[in-house]
């Protein structure tokens, strides 16, 4: 049955795939078919070595993963081409993984939430967040084993991917039985994310920090509730709402680091991924990627919410990218309010009912 799965996943990306490869021939409005994969093509090809020559949004294994499809693939229907095929393999290595994760009675789930989740469909080959989160996988499926050593090594891959992962650490870290197994899980972790980072962050600080640089000083996005905060309150400035969302987010984790850890691990780090997301100012669509391994592992998800909050993200996408390429109108903006929150009040039913 297992080998279904796989080819279900495999066919799902691969439709993905296509379907935003269509913006290689403009056959469709962009707001339609767009995908990061194109949209970073440029960078991804101009000469220099990133974070050494050329600034990247994103953390290191990303913009290394950029460059080399960019070397395989040549052309930008190469680069496409070579990036969706290494995303299908990421995918159907995570689901693999996953379902060796699942009990036999949630199985349902994973076709569910996982396989057969729009945002699946719509973000597998969007962004590059099917890498962290078959990183992600990996760690939870070794922490299952109880080779918690492995599990912070594929953390530190994962937050040289897209930081998040970093958050789980601390848990890993306390679920240890003494100092020495904490030393031990936290210098395994550093050194893999330093073997990474280091040699950037030395030949070249402002290129290595750029996405860091870039993250603290953008405004909050389209669809974030802060954007609506900003509405109602037009002199809320960037500083102050990355000190409101980090008390907010602070006070969340470590709620649930010190008084939720009975739960079990991967519901803390349900949590953790729950509370990131809701006090985040910025909210890409393609982050509830980052949910569905837990929506397909934890039991009793209410399918009526988990819809809501699909549905009502891929709404905010095709708003927040007609915004983007049809003119800065806000009326879009106006649209997408109720739909903002409807997604926030799904996050935060699933935050509480978790």
């Amino acid at each position: 049955m297992k080998f279904n799965y796989l080819f279900l996943i495999a066919a799902v990306v691969l439709i993905s795939a296509v379907f935003h490869g269509l913006g290689l021939f403009n056959v469709l409005p962009p707001q339609f078919v767009y995908s990061d994969l194109l949209g970073f093509f440029e960078n991804a090809a101009a000469p220099g070595f990133p974070y050494l020559q050329k600034p990247v949004e994103y953390p290191v294994l990303i913009g290394l993963f950029m460059q080399a499809m960019a070397v395989i693939g040549k052309t930008e229907a190469g680069y496409y081409i070579a990036s969706a095929i290494f995303l299908l393999l990421a995918a159907i290595i995570a689901t693999y993984f996953l379902n060796r994760l699942t009990p036999e009675k949630y199985k349902t789930g994973l076709l569910k939430y996982w396989i057969f989740a729009p945002s699946m469909l719509a973000f597998s080959v969007y962004n590059w967040d099917i890498l962290v989160i078959f990183l992600v996988i990996l760690a939870f499926y070794f922490i299952s084993k109880q080779k918690d050593n492995l599990a912070a090594i594929f953390l530190a891959l994962g937050f040289s991917t897209k930081l998040y992962p970093v958050l789980y650490l601390p848990t890993l870290i306390l679920k240890q039985k003494n100092v020495l197994e904490r030393l031990k899980i936290f210098l395994v972790f550093i050194l893999t994310a330093g073997a990474i980072n280091l040699p950037f962050m030395f030949l070249n600080y402002g290129g290595w920090s750029y996405f860091l640089t870039l993250n603290a000083e953008r405004n909050s996005s389209f669809d974030s509730i802060w954007t609506v905060g900003r509405y109602l309150f037009p002199a809320l400035s960037v500083s102050q709402i990355n000190i409101l969302s980090l008390l907010l987010f602070a006070v969340l984790y470590f709620y649930i680091i010190f008084k939720r850890q009975d739960d079990g691990i991967i519901k803390t780090y349900f949590l953790i991924t729950l509370a990131f997301l809701i006090t985040n100012k910025v909210f890409s669509p393609q982050y509830l990627l980052w949910l569905l391994p837990f929506f397909a592992l934890i039991p009793n998800i209410s399918s009526r919410w988990f819809y809501a909050l699909e549905f009502s993200n891929l709404i905010l996408l095709f708003l927040a990218l007609s915004w983007f390429f049809l003119g800065r109108d806000l009326t879009y903006f106006y649209w997408a309010i109720p739909f903002i929150l409807l997604r926030y009040s799904s996050l935060s039913y699933f935050l509480i009912k978790a």
